[in-house]
């Protein structure tokens, strides 16, 4: 199979229109982990997407199931295990990329009562450790401010998922700024940029990469079809400026 031949042949991608998937190289946001959330739910699923994620260049990606307080409350364990299974699978299969595992944690009394028992799944580069996390979407958090304090007391940096899908930011970009003052990095879902998400959040991540806020991207992935779109996304001129930015750490992200 041909670089991207899995695209449907009266809409090319143009190779050169693409921002360097080089200068991304690791996935940081997918719901690869088959059968544990909302995202891949069979084993084909996962192989499925991720060989597609292997056709565009990418090298790593990393695993972000949800633990979620009443919904996902998958265990480290759970994660570690399901991970296990799906890298002996991409192996045999012959797909040429790495896996790892970390989450997406929810903001809730799940996350602070795994924090407290160090009980966390991190990734990072260089002796850093990066904590993937999410917010609500309809209401605005309370203590986010100690959490971030408390994370970073430990030695664990923040990164705040698609910070472009909370409205209440949103209306309100100073907080925004807020945010970036705690020391919280920002990863925008690739997606937005193609309109994926209702409500603007392609207007507002573009702002951010205006404003210099975006230091991850990523894909954010739950079915293949959010895999296929992601080549209408690499062709955003946004996209390109912000990958010519120098600012992005994907690339510097260790397994």
């Amino acid at each position: 199979m041909g670089l991207f031949s899995f695209f449907k042949k009266d809409k090319p991608v143009q190779l050169e229109q693409l921002a360097s998937i080089k200068q991304i190289r690791t996935d940081i946001h997918a719901h690869y982990l088959p059968g544990i959330d909302d995202g891949a739910q069979s084993l084909e699923d996962s192989l499925k997407m991720i060989r597609q994620m292997a056709n565009y260049g990418y090298e790593q990606l990393i695993c972000t199931p949800h633990v979620m307080h009443g919904h996902y409350q998958n265990s480290t364990a759970l994660i570690q295990e399901k991970l296990a299974e799906l890298q002996v699978a991409v192996k045999k299969a012959g797909i040429p990329i790495e896996l790892k595992a970390a989450a997406e944690y929810n903001f809730d009394q799940e996350l602070i009562h795994r924090l407290a028992q160090n009980d966390l799944l991190t990734f990072g580069y260089d002796g850093y450790e990066f904590l993937l996390f999410e917010l609500s979407y309809f209401n605005e958090p309370i203590g986010l401010e100690q959490f971030i304090a408390q994370l970073k007391s430990k030695g664990i940096l923040p990164i705040l998922a698609h910070p472009e899908r909370y409205p209440y930011y949103a209306q309100d970009h100073s907080k925004y700024q807020s945010l970036k003052a705690q020391g919280v990095l920002f990863q925008i879902n690739l997606n937005s940029l193609s309109g994926l998400y209702p409500g603007g959040a392609g207007a507002t991540a573009a702002w951010l990469i205006d404003q210099e806020m975006v230091e991850f991207v990523g894909s954010d992935a739950h079915r293949t079809d959010h895999v296929e779109l992601l080549a209408e996304s690499l062709r955003w001129e946004k996209m390109h400026q912000l990958v010519n930015s120098g600012k992005l750490l994907n690339q510097y992200i260790t397994f």
